[in-house]
């Protein structure tokens, strides 16, 4: 029996491993330039996750089962909840969440071909993801700035070419979707915005922002 559960403990995986790693949702934007936080992930009412309970019968004290009803079946097993949004400027671990509002900023973490202004396949998914978050109501009448910027290694004036182009890509993506141009802003700063406590050669240094304008 010991060596069985040894072997069981080497094939467990933590439920929440990788949990930080999940891209965004639309939720998640909307949450960051809205403020409108649902949490998806409240207690449910104890009826939602008993299930049919037996009935007792009033002269033996003793359960009685029988068939579950539709509801019932459905209570016992409730679908996948979502996750609570979650705030995308907010640090790792940090207690306070900016408050959302204009010069609010977030980096969508999209990935381009090396040295061009192309799109990954997984960034254009992710860029979709955002471009449903700008025609969402809560964000649907804001406008935005999208900022690209790049490491310090190599030419600057190319850099600072690269991060415009990579920041017209996305903005282009954008209004593809159904995004108004006039809510867009675009800008390349190159090498010159480097991330705060980094040196200005790291390669997380290259990242496309956006802020909210209004």
């Amino acid at each position: 029996m010991r060596k069985l559960a040894l072997a069981l403990s080497l094939f467990s995986i933590p439920a929440a491993a990788g949990a930080q790693d999940e891209p965004p949702t639309v939720e998640d934007y909307v949450c960051t330039f809205s403020g409108e936080c649902g949490d998806q992930n409240a207690a449910q009412d104890e009826t939602d996750t008993t299930g049919p309970r037996p009935r007792i019968t009033a002269t033996r004290g003793f359960a009685l089962s029988r068939p579950a009803s539709p509801n019932e079946t459905r209570r016992a097993n409730p679908a996948p909840r979502r996750r609570a949004a979650h705030n995308l400027a907010a640090p790792p671990g940090a207690s306070a969440v900016p408050p959302a509002g204009p010069g609010q900023r977030v980096n969508l973490r999209l990935n381009f071909e090396t040295g061009s202004a192309n799109l990954t396949a997984a960034a254009r998914a992710q860029a979709q993801v955002f471009a449903r978050s700008l025609l969402m109501p809560q964000l649907r009448n804001m406008r935005f700035l999208i900022e690209g910027h790049t490491d310090s290694v190599g030419v600057r004036a190319r850099n600072i070419d690269l991060s415009q182009r990579r920041a017209q890509t996305l903005a282009d993506f954008l209004a593809a979707a159904g995004v108004a141009r006039d809510r867009l802003v675009v800008r390349g700063y190159g090498p010159d915005r480097p991330l705060p406590n980094l040196p200005s050669t790291a390669g997380e240094n290259r990242r496309v922002e956006a802020v909210r304008i209004s």
